[in-house]
Formats: structure tokens, sequence, C-alpha cells
């Protein structure tokens, strides 16, 4: 099993807690000096960011389970920059509606 394959589960971990974390306390956590373009973020807003984040992190899922299967470095990269970007366009269009 290739490193890549256990970084990007990590990865997919790593996402969904974040959007746990975002969903529950309904407040986006951005380090303190980023956080300017996101002071007046309603609770709602941060819901649907939490929604679309967790929407996110089929893509790492998936190219994990592609790592499972070839033994190819390079095509579970692929999948999930691919994935990520089309599940990206798709995941705005749905929660900006």
């Amino acid at each position: 099993m290739p490193i890549v394959t256990i970084v990007l589960f990590v990865f997919s971990g790593a996402l969904l807690i974040y959007a746990g974390i975002t969903a529950l306390t309904k407040k986006i956590s951005v380090m303190p000096t980023r956080s300017a373009s996101v002071k007046n973020v309603t609770k709602e807003y941060a819901v649907k960011f939490a929604k679309l984040i967790a929407f996110l992190a089929i893509a790492p899922f998936v190219g994990g389970v592609i790592g499972f299967i070839t033994e190819i470095v390079l095509i579970p990269i692929i999948v999930f920059f691919v994935l990520f970007i089309g599940l990206l366009v798709l995941g705005i269009k749905i929660i900006m509606r």
C-alpha cells in the first residue's frame, strides 16, 4: 500500500472533522490573520460551508480507495485532483442556490 493512499485517507478524515466542527459550532474557524474576510458570516453560511467541505471529502476518499486497487501511485493522485475540482464546482453550484 503506497503512502499516498494513507495520506489521502488522513486528508479525507481531517476534512470531515473540520466540517463537523464547523457545523456544530456554526462558526468558520480560520487563522486569525485570514479572518478579515469572514468576520460577518451568518450561521446559515457556516452550515452551508461545512456541507461543502464534507462534500469535498469524497475526493480524497475515492482517491484512497483507488490507491488500494492499483499499484501505480500517479493514478490516485490524478483521480483526487480531477474529482476534487469537479466536486468543488458542483458543490458551489448546489450551495449557492
